[in-house]
């Protein structure tokens, strides 16, 4: 039985009442990832429920050794949503007034861009508005953090490194887009370490097996207790006797993803340290089983 520990992230989110715009002569999406535009007018956003869109939009990320928002937000009137502003890629527009036949929650894709995420909002009055966003709160970070994840992965698509590829589909039968710029720091028959390596920055994507135990398997304890035994034998520190670990001091997230084709995969996510040394960052793990028969 393979097990592999990815650093990819591959989440199906189920919403409603979602539409997709064909993409033919739309220009591509404006911003950086991560970048977001709530269009709503001055009077609304300074309610309760403007207040909780913003609060649930700028929310920080699990697993940094700092606070970072989700998105990168900003709040515009209408007057102001330009046909530059529509290009945007992540786009919420907040309609609120008795003139609104239709309350509710409408997910768009690619409406005025390629790829682009956009959300309308639609209520009567700030307190309809509250209870939608309320009820509605997961799937709106899922539909955004999942159209992030098709444009990074669409990105990858054409912009592979394919050596990389190649190798991790003859070492563990799986195929994986590696971004261009990673360069291959360690390969073992159980095992690889690639990385992309700058000035400011390192960013390591490592892929490896460990054994299947049947129950427990995917146990939390069991999962962070090999993947410490396997950076301790593989990834050395910069100094003699040093070696990657998990930093167990940092609360770990643990999460069961169930996809379409895949109930077996769970995500860690937490901070890594170098043992011995003066390093450390987060990282994302994910532990898949590749074969059909649990053994």
């Amino acid at each position: 039985m393979k097990q592999l520990a990815y650093l990819l992230l591959i989440v199906s989110i189920i919403t409603t009442s979602c539409k997709t715009q064909p993409n033919s002569h739309k220009p591509n999406p404006s911003g950086n990832a991560g970048v977001m535009i709530i269009v709503m007018n001055d009077a609304v956003k300074k309610t309760e429920a403007g207040k909780k869109l913003w609060d649930i939009m700028v929310q920080p990320m699990i697993g940094l050794p700092q606070e970072e928002p989700m998105f990168d937000v900003s709040v515009i009137p209408h007057r102001s949503l330009s046909d530059f502003m529509k290009t945007y890629r992540n786009i919420v527009v907040v309609e609120v007034g008795q003139e609104v036949q239709k309350e509710g929650i409408f997910f768009h894709k690619g409406t005025w861009a390629k790829q682009q995420a956009l959300v309308r909002i639609y209520a009567k009055d700030a307190a309809s508005m509250k209870q939608l966003v309320d009820d509605n709160e997961l799937k709106l970070v899922g539909f955004f953090t999942k159209a992030e994840r098709e444009r990074l992965s669409h990105y990858f698509k054409t912009t592979f490194n394919k050596d990389l590829k190649d190798k991790v589909a003859n070492t563990f039968g799986v195929s994986m887009n590696i971004p261009r710029d990673f360069s291959l720091r360690k390969e073992e028959a159980d095992f690889i370490w690639m990385s992309q390596e700058t000035n400011s920055s390192s960013l390591g994507l490592m892929i490896y097996e460990i054994d299947y135990v049947g129950e427990g398997s995917f146990s939390k304890e069991y999962l962070l207790n090999q993947r410490d035994k396997t950076m301790m034998k593989k990834v050395p520190g910069p100094s003699e006797g040093s070696y990657m670990t998990t930093e167990h001091q940092f609360p770990i997230n643990y999460q069961v993803i169930k996809t379409p084709t895949d109930t077996n995969t769970v995500m860690l996510r937490g901070l890594w340290k170098v043992q011995g040394d003066m390093m450390g960052g987060p990282f994302i793990a994910w532990h898949i089983i590749t074969s059909n028969e649990i053994r």
